[in-house]
This record gives structure tokens, C-alpha cells and sequence, in this order.
């Protein structure tokens, strides 16, 4: 795959996000503008979903758009999250909003679910960070029924410093969180993928092939299970 190719990590790639910096980062999504792209992006989702599909999330964090997706009440969503603070802040959003989701804690690379629970997955913001991306999609695969979907959200390696600037100055965030946010954005896009990187990782996993989108500041990764 010459210089497309990924290279494969048994060691975290980053830290779990605990306690004050979990919680921290929980109130900076939580803006108004953040929140209502939540809900318009878990009405676009949901209206392309069968009717009662069960959806899992992998790193919601702490879970406002599972929240959302589930509020539609087209489908039972369930979140996965390694980190024990998240996954603590998620189930109390959800009771805050009246909402049903079943957060768990768990492993990307070893999900505590059955073979073929869900018609439909989906990871944003959260695959570049994963330690074994092969074996975190494979691990997608085996939970998905036959005909299910992943979609994958995440940074693109491509995007520019004024499109990051741009997409941060729409979060409407305070003028240090927006200095913090960018920053962050420019370090984590060092990991990012490219659409080559993507694709030479997803043919190393069971899903073989994948679409990729170039989407804002970011790329859409459908892979399908036949």
C-alpha cells in the first residue's frame, strides 16, 4: 500500500478523558449552537434509519448527540465509552432530558455486545485517537447484522488552519475556549487521516471497502457489512 499505509498501535494513543478534564470538556459542547447541531444532525440521521434500528454510538462522550438521536424515537440507542467520567455525565444527561440510553463503559477493540446487536454504528471525533484502528473495525463489523452500517466522523488530515478556525468561530465559544479548541484541532489533526489513509486501513479490516466523503472540516466513512 506504499505510503497510504497506517501503521497498527498496541499502546493508547491518547489518555482517557477523567474526571476535571472530561468534565470540562462536557461543558464546552454543551453551547446552545453546539446543541441544536446535535439535534439537526440526529434528524437527518434518524430519517434515514429503519424504523425501531438499533444504533450503537462508540465514544459518545458525554452523550448529547445519543441523547438527541434517541429523542427522535426511530430507533433504541445505546453508547460505549472507555471513559468512566463520561459515561457517568451521559446517563445523567439523558435522566436530565427525559431520554432512554443505555451508556456503557467498554473498549472500542473488545465491545461487550453479541455478535450482530445493531443495524447501524456510528464513531465521531474518536477514531484517530484509537490505539488498533483495524481491530476497532473489526470489532464494528462483528457487532453489526448482516447489512448494517458504520459511519465514521472524523478530523481529515487536509483540513487547513482557517477552515479549523472557521468551523471553531461557529461554536461560538468564549475567547479562551476558542483559543484552546484550535489548538487542540491543530494537534489532534496531526494523527488525522487522509481519504488514502482510510481506505488503506479499512482494506486491512473485514468491511474490505469503504466510501469516503469529504465533509467540512472533517471526512464521512461509510462501510457496510454484507
Amino acid at each position: 500500500m506504499g505510503n497510504t499505509q497506517v501503521k497498527r498501535h498496541r499502546t493508547k494513543l491518547l489518555p482517557e478523558m477523567e474526571g476535571p478534564v472530561a468534565r470540562a470538556y462536557a461543558r464546552g459542547r454543551r453551547t446552545e449552537p453546539q446543541l441544536v447541531q446535535y439535534r439537526e444532525s440526529a434528524e437527518m440521521l434518524a430519517a434515514d434509519l429503519a424504523e425501531g434500528a438499533d444504533v450503537l454510538e462508540v465514544a459518545p462522550g458525554p452523550g448529547y448527540f445519543a441523547v438527541e438521536l434517541a429523542r427522535t424515537g426511530r430507533c433504541t440507542v445505546t453508547g460505549l465509552d472507555v471513559s468512566r467520567t463520561f459515561v457517568q455525565l451521559a446517563r445523567q444527561y439523558a435522566q436530565e432530558q427525559g431520554v432512554s440510553v443505555d451508556f456503557r463503559r467498554g473498549d472500542v477493540a473488545a465491545m461487550p455486545f453479541a455478535d450482530g446487536s445493531f443495524d447501524f454504528l456510528i464513531c465521531q471525533a474518536a477514531f484517530k485517537n484509537f490505539a488498533d484502528p483495524v481491530d476497532a473495525l473489526d470489532e464494528m463489523h462483528r457487532v453489526l447484522r448482516p447489512g448494517g452500517v458504520a459511519l465514521v466522523q472524523d478530523l481529515s488530515k487536509s483540513t487547513t488552519d482557517s477552515e479549523l478556525d472557521a468551523e471553531v468561530a461557529r461554536m461560538n465559544l468564549g475567547p479562551v475556549a476558542t483559543f484552546t479548541t484550535v489548538r487542540t484541532l491543530r494537534g489532534l489533526r496531526r494523527r488525522a487521516y487522509t481519504p488514502e489513509q482510510f481506505r488503506a486501513t479499512v482494506a486491512e479490516s473485514k468491511f474490505r471497502t469503504c466510501a469516503v466523503t469529504p465533509d467540512g472540516i472533517g471526512l464521512e466513512v461509510r462501510m457496510r457489512k454484507e
